[in-house]
């Protein structure tokens, strides 16, 4: 290499530090800037404590109107059937009589045993006298003990006889009363199976009563939703009718049966229904039943909360240490400025305000702004 060329070579390297001089004095002098910010320069922020909110899901599911009391009744005794007292759609109150057997015989039986009754009381009544008289001569000395022994186990005798006879009469006097069904409840008569002339027995079922009163709603839920709701003490349900007139209205989980169906993978669940309402057994009805979702909560903040990234990510900050923490985060927008995001520590003090000029590491003085519990000497920590 020439003179002439080290020459030229020295002189362009001359001029390149002239050039990037003043670029890397810029540099340091931000380095210094930011250091010095987050060392000697604390930035003044306002920051809250954020209360959590349990992010709830909601069930749809289509469940039938069941009464609490279904009946298929049938006689007590077994005979023929002499009378039927309804039809169905009848409205039946508790003791009204719903059919009649034919209970010739049995009547019979019954004023047989009531002669027996008369003739052992007659008995038992004269057994007492004849005792009474040897008594009274007892006294006077002029009876002998064995008569007077003879007497009181007659009385005896025919006081039993007149209990065995009395026990008598009172079975075939039930078996009697046993010839008329009568309603075991308040219901509706929603069917009869048997005409008159027909023979039946106890096992033949004649007539279903359905209650009108004291409905539930029946649902099969899926498996997967047990353990959330077997935890949960008032677990909120709107319940639709599936008519077009009829209105939503509230009501809770009654019970839940903890058996699963191994064909549906589904556990039965029951909704007391209010009197109120305009559906009957056998109706249809949609329950949307609120499920809180443990495995995930959220937080709502200001937007101001929120730094906007370029690469259109965003992020908030946390008060650590006296310094602020970034933690990445997604959002969503709600109405009045408001924003939430989930799975948030809401112990943390967030900061809402100044996040634009905010690094991780930034040196901060909190100013706690919410009117939730007061952490401040916390923050200042």
């Amino acid at each position: 290499m020439t003179n002439r060329n080290k020459a030229n070579v020295y002189t362009c390297r001359q001029i390149i530090l002239k050039l990037i001089k003043p670029t890397l004095t810029v540099l340091a002098i931000a380095s210094f800037a930011v250091v010095a910010q987050n060392t000697t320069n604390p930035i003044q922020v306002d920051v809250i404590y954020p209360q959590g909110v349990q992010n709830m899901q909601t069930l749809v599911l289509t469940g039938t109107v069941e009464a609490k009391q279904h009946a298929h009744l049938a006689p007590p005794e077994a005979g023929r059937v002499a009378a039927i007292n309804v039809e169905i759609g009848d409205i039946v109150t508790l003791g009204q009589t719903l059919l009649s057997l034919d209970n010739k015989l049995a009547e019979l039986e019954v004023n047989a045993a009531q002669a027996n009754v008369k003739a052992a009381k007659v008995n038992a009544d004269e057994a007492m006298r004849l005792y009474q008289e040897v008594q009274k001569l007892s006294e006077q000395q002029v009876v002998a003990q064995t008569l007077i022994a003879e007497r009181a186990a007659f009385l005896a005798s025919t006081q039993a006889q007149l209990a065995s006879v009395e026990a008598s009469f009172s079975f075939v006097q039930e078996r009697l009363n046993r010839h008329t069904l009568k309603a075991p409840f308040n219901g509706v008569i929603a069917q009869r199976n048997v005409d008159i002339g027909e023979w039946v027995s106890q096992q033949t079922g004649v007539i279903t009563l359905v209650a009108q009163d004291d409905l539930r709603l029946t649902v099969a839920i899926p498996q997967q939703y047990f353990s959330s709701l077997s935890k949960q003490t008032d677990v909120a349900i709107e319940i639709k009718p599936d008519s077009s007139d009829a209105e939503a209205f509230r009501a809770t989980l009654s019970r839940l049966v903890p058996v699963s169906d191994m064909q549906t993978r589904t556990f039965m669940a029951q909704i007391d229904l209010p009197n109120n309402t305009a559906l009957v057994s056998g109706m249809s009805a949609v329950a949307r039943i609120s499920i809180p979702n443990s495995e995930q909560s959220s937080i709502t903040l200001p937007r101001s909360a929120i730094k906007q990234h370029p690469d259109g990510g965003s992020s908030v900050f946390i008060v650590q240490n006296g310094v602020a923490k970034r933690i990445v985060t997604a959002f969503t927008s709600l109405p009045n400025n408001q924003v939430t995001i989930n799975n948030q520590n809401t112990d943390a003090a967030f900061i809402i305000s100044g996040v634009a000029s905010l690094q991780d590491g930034t040196a901060i003085v909190p100013t706690v702004v919410s009117n939730t519990v007061s952490k401040l000497e916390s923050v200042a920590r």
